[in-house]
């Protein structure tokens, strides 16, 4: 595939414990039959941020560490895995769709400075990109079910996100996600002790 001379789009993502990133994998292939023509144009990954530039293997340790903190806070660490949502990103105008994760979302404060054009105001695990039309579509298509299991385990990473020269263009993107870098592991006594410090 011929990749468009824009600039790539670039965002910080949240990419899940295998099993549950492999679990959201056949919803999005239900989705495709069931019309859903952006259900393989995004990875099945939760966007925190649209950003500037891609962050350094410190910058996403540091925020790794902010989010652990945030999920850890009266949760048990663990990430939990809602019913779908609709979520809109302005600049660049996408729409994704997928499971709501029950967690706190990063504030712009939380990534390297002036990095954060965008911070998604609740954070889904993309199954799929929602094109003109699409919207009325989750209200009218037999959504296939959805069972994914929570995780405790998930990894930051940079991700950027380029349009293609050919294809539909609400649908037509190639993507590429850099080396991950895992979120400390969770430690309950931890937790407990800043419980009282952490939004939720």
């Amino acid at each position: 595939m011929t990749l468009s001379q824009a600039d790539p789009f670039h965002f910080v993502v949240l990419i899940p414990h295998r099993d549950s990133a492999q679990a959201l994998e056949p919803y999005s292939r239900k989705l495709f039959a069931a019309g859903f023509a952006g259900a393989y144009s995004f990875p099945n990954v939760a966007p925190l941020a649209f950003v500037s530039r891609a962050c350094s293997r410190g910058e996403l340790k540091a925020l790794g560490l902010s989010q652990r903190n945030l999920i850890a806070g009266g949760r048990d660490g663990k990430v939990r895995v809602l019913p779908p949502h609709i979520v809109a990103c302005p600049s660049p105008a996408l729409a994704l769709f997928g499971p709501v994760l029950d967690t706190p979302v990063p504030a712009p404060e939380m990534f390297p400075a002036g990095a954060a054009l965008y911070c998604f105001p609740r954070l889904i695990l993309c199954a799929a990109l929602l094109g003109p039309g699409d919207e009325a579509l989750t209200r009218q298509a037999i959504l296939p079910e959805l069972s994914v299991p929570p995780f405790r385990a998930a990894m930051l990473a940079n991700m950027s996100l380029s349009p293609l020269d050919s294809g539909a263009p609400a649908y037509s993107f190639a993507w590429e996600i850099g080396e991950p870098v895992w979120l400390p592991a969770y430690k309950a006594s931890e937790a407990r002790g800043k419980g009282s410090e952490i939004c939720s």
